[in-house]
């Protein structure tokens, strides 16, 4: 086993020393050019400004490891993607339309307590990752929000029901949610677990939901 190609490849160990200025120098275009932007975290970042970063990344990369691939070069390409990410910014800021084809749109989640009807025919977030979130918000089950939101940036924000609006709902927890069935043991209210949705289900009965007509199992409301 060739031990100097596999650690060095067909360079010498000085090259190193050269591949650490690289990364230095392009860390630092990289820092620069995230720092023009006015962002400080990636959360805050929408999926047109995310594709900036990935092409910014894939140009960092080959000058930091090729001899052969100059630093001027992704200079350039840190210009031209600059230089198009704030001509792109100024149009979002003169035009709603651009700024809804290039960022999208936040849309509702969540209407009063249960799914609202745009998220039945949207998949963006699926509804377990949505639990995920309102039990990090610290929320037991549907009945407790008015309304939720999903936002360009992936995050979902939510807005509670006072406490003396709160209403029954489906709970979000995993304890509560397996315990979900088509044919119930007791009349009572449940609330559908695909949607939501709270109603009367009878025993014994194999009950669809009135509201999202997507499913038939269920899951004692709670409040």
């Amino acid at each position: 086993m060739n031990w100097q190609e596999l650690l060095f490849g067909d360079e010498n160990y000085f090259f190193l020393v050269e591949i650490a200025i690289r990364s230095l120098v392009m860390f630092l275009f990289i820092f620069l050019g995230l720092r023009l932007t006015g962002k400080r975290a990636v959360t805050q970042l929408s999926i047109f400004e995310l594709l900036i970063i990935i092409a910014l990344g894939s140009a960092a990369g080959d000058p930091m490891l090729y001899r052969e691939v100059g630093i001027l070069n992704a200079l350039v390409v840190f210009t031209v993607t600059f230089l198009v990410y704030w001509l792109l910014t100024q149009l979002m800021e003169r035009s709603e339309k651009i700024e809804t084809l290039l960022e999208g749109k936040p849309y509702y989640i969540i209407r009063e307590g249960r799914a609202s009807r745009e998220s039945l025919t949207h998949k963006e977030l699926a509804m377990d990752e949505f639990f995920s979130t309102l039990r990090a918000y610290g929320i037991f089950q549907l009945g407790e929000v008015k309304e939720g939101v999903l936002e360009t940036s992936g995050n979902v924000s939510v807005l509670r029901f006072p406490e003396n609006e709160i209403r029954q709902g489906l709970p979000v927890w995993p304890d509560y949610l397996v315990k979900k069935t088509d044919h119930v043991s007791q009349s009572d209210i449940y609330a559908c677990t695909t949607c939501g949705n709270t109603q009367q289900v009878n025993t014994g009965e194999k009950t669809r939901c009135n509201y999202c007509q997507q499913n038939d199992e269920w899951v004692k409301a709670v409040k």
